[in-house]
């Protein structure tokens, strides 16, 4: 899979992007806290500087987040410290529901070392990923960079 321009949310001239269905995404967590036996904790749309929607969802004895990118509809789910430790996971049973709305990466994709020549990012990505120095895709997705 190769990662589409403006997947950073950097940009050096105004781009007009197509915000994702927050709400429906606040929908479908409730879904998924339901058909998992879950518990919503948390719901957090996207901010300065993270360019994604986060869920945080109590599953079992464990805290689960389900990460979808602000623009792309790329979700993934992931044990989730802080904006600086993610640490992806696949969940088949929280897959299941977001398959039909969005593009599910799985841990195999977002842990791959990060390479910006096998992407269709801009050059002002480029130059940003030489200074963030991302290690793999799942940083350059979810990221946190000004």
């Amino acid at each position: 899979m190769r990662l589409p321009m403006n997947i950073t949310g950097i940009s050096n001239r105004e781009i007009k992007m197509e915000q994702m269905d927050g709400r429906l995404f606040q929908r479908l967590s409730y879904e998924i806290a339901r058909k998992v036996k879950g518990k919503v904790i948390g719901w957090y749309p996207p901010g300065y500087p993270l360019n994604y929607f986060r869920v945080d969802m109590e599953k079992g004895r464990n805290i689960v987040s389900i990460l979808l990118h602000e623009y792309y509809p790329y979700v993934a789910t992931a044990a989730y410290k802080n904006e600086l430790q993610i640490g992806f996971l696949d969940l088949e049973d929280i897959f299941e529901v977001l398959r039909p709305y969005y593009i599910v990466l799985e841990t195999s994709f977002l842990n791959e070392p990060f390479d910006p020549t096998a992407h269709d990012l801009t050059q002002i990505e480029i130059v940003n990923a030489k200074y963030w120095r991302p290690k793999t895709n799942g940083e350059v997705i979810f990221n946190c960079w000004d």
